[in-house]
């Protein structure tokens, strides 16, 4: 999948692919979780927030209610614990500035988008920045489709919602809400006005089961009562709530009925303890919230006549057979009853399509050629939930990504973006010994949140954020996987300084006498970088240019006795370096910063420059100290060489003294 940001040089494996981090290949839409991590650190939200909307417009979603497969890869995981990665993509953007869209050279193509949830808003958002004029047409009064009707608001509140659409419709997209596509106007229709139309409804449908007593009343199904409650309706579901399913829609429902006033609420479900389908987070939240799960209990029947008295169960002793297809049985022996006045069933979704006038296939999905998404209907395509069935918000965003692509193939006849889609990556290893040893364990920054005996009274978010200062400090943590050493051979003198500096046995000699970086044991601490002479050494994703150029953005517009201050992001009380004639840059490492940096900022206006270190107990590098020592002395002496003497301080540890005469 491209990026703007594609690894070249030591980052390429040696069959030419990408070599991306284990936490980018696992992300479905391999958002650059390296850099985005990086600029968090170094204090850069918006850069941040720009980096994760290069493939993912939706960061306030996802940062919330994202599944994280990316985590579950993170290299620390052998060490102590995974990055937050999601929750300091909501970071980014609670704290970054979503940019202003760049208007591309407009097109004549109309594209039509039947649907607003993540696939239908990442279609438009990639149509709309390639220039194409976009439609959305949506059923409910709002956009967002299942995000805002189907997820609870504790979890996605609208006003994060809506802050991603509004960038999405900044760029220029149209939208036609309050009409339903099949009944007030046709496909056929759209596809005679439009160059090519989009089906993105995802699963609207609630399933329930055909067993005794599922007319009655108050029995009722997840979706409709889970947008119910999103409307802010008041449900009566008496005290005791008996919700039927596994996955996380059922958590959602338990959850969501407990704050409608059900007292004691169980869910009930065919899985065992280690099958159940949703995630190990939301079983957790749910439990915590008063939640009971009761596993391997099949429903046979809703008890009670005119009103609910309960649902009868029958031990379930398997749910999958030996080839692994869904194929329950049971101990009809063991029986039990679990009482309850309202029984909501959230076992799934279904496709509601049958109106659209599409070829469905046996489950009620349109029919769609898996090459190009196109249906038989011409120039109309489908994709997302209403395709391939129940998925993650990110892999539905991965979807609107492919439509996407296929639409814009069949519009141009060019296939490259498909083809860019279909491209392998290589992903880096785990942690070397070598550089494990040296690591420090530094556990996981907690997210503060609400406590549970009041977060189930509201349905205000239960996860208040992080910090600035949080977020920064919990990026940190990462190990910069990919964003490494990058040698220029040309340069290069092999004169080894690399090779004796180094902590972690990075870099080494080759056959044939050139050096060579391992991309596993290289921690992107920028120590190489710094000392070599022929500077033939770069970090990958970093260079002096970019630096300067934040540095200028930081002094332009300030007066001439302005103290710029290089801190080191590791520093715990950055927050207190800051006044009026105070400007501070946050970099990954002191090593980073070079003399003509130093030189650069100085002639932009600063009259004064202070190297901030950080405290030895938090360093990301420890092993760089003593080199950021010797780094600062070669920068005052080649100042000092072209008559610049009193220009330069430098404040160890960053001291609280220290930094009150800044």
């Amino acid at each position: 999948m491209s990026t703007t940001r594609i690894p070249q040089g030591l980052y390429t494996s040696e069959g030419g692919q990408r070599l991306f981090a284990p936490c980018r290949s696992a992300c479905p839409v391999h958002v650059d979780v390296p850099a985005y991590l990086t600029a968090i650190a170094e204090g850069r939200f918006t850069d941040s927030l720009e980096i994760v909307l290069e493939r993912n417009p939706l960061p306030s979603v996802c940062g919330r209610i994202c599944l994280r497969p990316c985590e579950d890869e993170c290299r620390r995981c052998l060490l102590d614990e995974p990055i937050a990665i999601a929750q300091l993509k909501r970071a980014a953007a609670d704290y970054g500035a979503y940019p202003a869209p760049r208007k591309p050279l407009a097109r004549p193509e109309r594209v039509a988008i039947v649907g607003s949830g993540p696939t239908g808003l990442t279609a438009a958002h990639d149509l709309a920045k390639l220039g194409y004029q976009v439609t959305i047409y949506e059923e409910k009064p709002l956009l967002g489709g299942m995000l805002r009707y189907g997820i609870p608001n504790y979890r996605l509140p609208d006003d994060a919602l809506d802050k991603d659409i509004d960038y999405i419709l900044a760029h220029g997209v149209q939208t036609v809400t309050g009409v339903r596509v099949g009944r007030d106007v046709e496909v056929a229709d759209l596809a005679e006005q439009f160059d090519a139309v989009l089906v993105t409804t995802g699963l609207q449908g609630s399933r329930g089961l055909p067993i005794d007593g599922a007319d009655l009343p108050q029995v009722i199904t997840a979706l409709p009562f889970l947008e119910a409650s999103s409307r802010g309706d008041k449900i009566d579901l008496g005290p005791r709530v008996v919700v039927v399913g596994g996955g996380n829609v059922a958590m959602d429902v338990a959850r969501t009925a407990i704050r409608q006033g059900a007292k004691d609420v169980h869910v009930v479900c065919l899985e065992s303890d280690e099958e159940m389908p949703a995630s190990d987070l939301e079983i957790e939240e749910a439990e915590k919230e008063g939640v009971k799960i009761h596993c391997s209990w099949g429903p046979r029947g809703v008890t009670g006549e005119e009103q609910v008295r309960g649902l009868r169960a029958v031990r379930c002793t398997s749910v999958f057979d030996a080839e692994k297809r869904f194929s329950p049985q049971f101990d009809e022996s063991v029986e039990q009853e679990f009482e309850a006045d309202t029984i909501i069933f959230a076992i799934g979704q279904s496709a509601e399509v049958g109106d659209l006038g599409l070829e469905l296939t046996q489950r009620g999905a349109p029919v769609v050629d898996p090459m190009n998404l196109e249906t038989p209907t011409e120039r109309v395509f489908a994709a997302g939930d209403v395709v391939s069935g129940p998925t993650k918000v990110i892999d539905a965003i991965a979807a609107g990504h492919r439509a996407v692509a296929a639409i814009v193939a069949s519009l141009t006849d060019d296939e490259h973006m498909l083809h860019e889609l279909d491209e392998e990556n290589a992903v880096l290893g785990k942690v070397p010994e070598t550089m494990a040893s040296k690591l420090e364990t530094r556990r996981r920054i907690q997210m503060e949140r609400l406590e549970f005996f009041e977060a189930i009274e509201t349905f205000d978010e239960v996860e208040l954020g992080y910090t600035e200062y949080e977020a920064a400090r919990e990026a940190q943590r990462c190990l910069s996987c990919t964003t490494g050493a990058r040698l220029t051979r040309e340069k290069c003198a092999a004169c080894l300084t690399c090779m004796r500096i180094c902590p972690h046995g990075a870099p080494s000699i080759k056959v044939g006498g050139y050096v060579y970086f391992d991309a596993e044991a290289c921690h992107a601490c920028g120590a190489c970088a710094s000392q070599c002479p022929a500077q033939a050494i770069a970090l990958e994703g970093y260079s002096e240019d970019d630096l300067s150029r934040r540095v200028e953005r930081l002094l332009v517009g300030h007066g001439m006795n302005t103290t710029l201050v290089f801190a080191c992001g590791c520093t715990p009380i950055l927050p207190e370096i800051s006044g009026t004639d105070v400007r501070t840059h946050v970099t990954t490492c002191l090593l980073r910063v070079s003399e003509r940096n130093v030189i650069e900022a100085l002639r932009t206006g600063a009259s004064r420059i202070v190297f901030a270190g950080c405290v030895e107990s938090t360093c990301r590098f420890p092993h760089a100290r003593t080199l950021v020592a010797q780094r600062l002395a070669h920068i005052k002496a080649a100042l000092s060489d072209i008559g610049i003497t009193d220009a330069i301080a430098v404040i160890h540890e960053a001291d609280d003294e220290e930094l009150a005469h800044l």
